[in-house]
């Protein structure tokens, strides 16, 4: 950079054409004597040329992502949210009424939060654990645990222990933030309600082997009757073997087997005394011999173990059309014995008899373009094979059918999702009008809206 001239530099550097007057030079005698004035020079100032720096590039931004949160104690961890907003805007099933019984409205036309999840995830080299937390109002307002659970990565093996999903099946363990249709099928609401149970497990790969095998207490946390409480000593043992093909132009198929096996609780009855009961039949206050009544004491009943297990098959293909985008067609089934605990409790001590269950689903889901998808789904499950009621002196075989034929569309956009999915529901609960067993019919239009954050 040139810096500007100052008034010194300048006059010293004036035309050498101009003489300066010497101080030391006499006048001259002969000539008139004269005096030069010498102007001072204008100073030049020399305006600096501005030097241009090179323009620096422009920083190429990378994309912002999400990336664990460091703790003080060295672990990385990840909080996400989870949040499911249903409207049923038909419902088969619905009066404006109360059930005579509890009270609880019987009206099921609304809108309300079917889940809303918390869940925080940490890891700290091979070591990890999960916290996740749900809310909803479909029965009132209730906040519970959802899953915990802690776990170690080895070679080949993961090693977990908590209250986790449990591992029977393709659809159970999976996570309900890519669940294409509402709900499970009605199978596997019965033999696992609720999908989580504590314990341990361990499950792994080896070539195209997947398997998990785990130790549970055998009360899912949507037990009926024992509301995820363990009522027994002993554990349930649960495993699976599957496999993944990978195919050419994008098709997988998927397969595995599963099982379980374990111990119930038949829940005993308590002893009694025997009591005297007055009923004043004349209303007229005064106790008299004929109005006593003797109510005899009872022995009870002491509690009782009984044995339950089931097994399972499923199937998955997957494929890729190039214009519309993945799909896949599935189909997944099971059969117990003594297992249901979420539809109708199974207690073969009280009903003198083994209980065989039997269910399956299948169906196919398509999507069209990265924004939308299509889907149906048929599940079927038979609460007891070998269900009989008397009409007069004969008996017939009855059928505990629960039955639900599902249509789906759904448009997503990013993390979110609105869906709109029609069920053709049929259980065995109605009832002709001369008393017989009948299907009831309870269909049901749902409208969902979703998002992960």
């Amino acid at each position: 950079m040139t810096e500007p001239a100052s008034a010194e530099s300048a006059a010293g550097s004036a035309s050498p054409d101009v003489a300066a007057p010497s101080p030391t030079t006499a006048p001259s005698q002969t000539a008139p004597s004269t005096t030069t004035v010498t102007e001072p020079a204008t100073p030049v100032v020399v305006v600096p040329t501005p030097v241009t720096s090179p323009t620096p590039p422009t920083p190429v931004v990378a994309p912002v992502t999400l990336r664990p949160v460091t703790g003080h104690v060295g672990w990385q961890t990840d909080l996400d949210g989870f949040v499911q907003i249903d409207s049923i805007a038909y419902s088969q099933a619905s009066v404006d009424d109360l059930d005579p019984a509890t009270g609880a409205p019987l009206n099921q036309q609304t809108i309300y939060v079917r889940r809303a999840l918390v869940r925080l995830q940490a890891h700290e080299d091979a070591m990890f654990g999960s916290l996740e937390l749900q809310g909803d109002n479909v029965a009132g307002a209730t906040a519970r645990l959802l899953g915990a659970y802690v776990g170690y990565e080895l070679p080949h093996v993961t090693l977990i222990a908590g209250l986790f999903q449990v591992p029977f099946g393709a659809e159970l363990p999976g996570n309900v933030r890519d669940r294409v249709f509402l709900e499970v099928p009605t199978w596997a609401q019965a033999l696992f309600p609720g999908n989580f149970d504590g314990g341990a497990m361990a499950r792994g790969s080896f070539g195209l082997a997947r398997w998990a095998i785990a130790v549970t207490d055998g009360a899912p946390s949507g037990d009926l009757q024992w509301k995820g409480r363990d009522p027994t000593s002993s554990y349930d043992v649960i495993g699976r073997l599957g496999t993944r093909i990978d195919g050419p132009n994008k098709l997988q198929i998927d397969a595995g087997v599963s099982g379980i096996t374990g111990t119930a609780l038949h829940p005993g009855i308590a002893p009694t005394k025997a009591q005297v009961v007055w009923v004043d039949e004349n209303m007229d206050g005064i106790v008299e011999d004929n109005e006593l009544q003797v109510v005899p004491a009872t022995t009870g009943e002491p509690s009782q173990t009984f044995h339950h297990d089931a097994v399972g098959a499923d199937v998955t293909v997957r494929w890729c059309l190039r214009e519309l985008g993945e799909g896949a067609a599935f189909f997944e089934g099971a059969i117990g014995t003594n297992i249901d605990r979420g539809i109708i409790e199974a207690d073969p001590i009280q009903a003198s008899r083994d209980l065989r269950e039997a269910g399956f689903d299948v169906g196919v889901v398509q999507a069209i373009t990265p924004w939308a998808q299509a889907g149906a789904r048929y599940d079927r499950y038979n609460a007891d094979r070998d269900a009989s009621e008397r009409e007069g002196v004969t008996l017939v075989q009855t059928h505990q059918i629960f039955s639900t034929l599902s249509v789906m569309a759904a448009a997503r956009r990013g993390t979110g999702r609105l869906m709109v999915e029609y069920d053709v529901n049929r259980n065995p609960y109605g009832r002709a009008d001369n008393g017989t067993p009948a299907t009831l019919a309870a269909d049901r239009l749902t409208i969902r809206a979703q998002v992960e954050f």
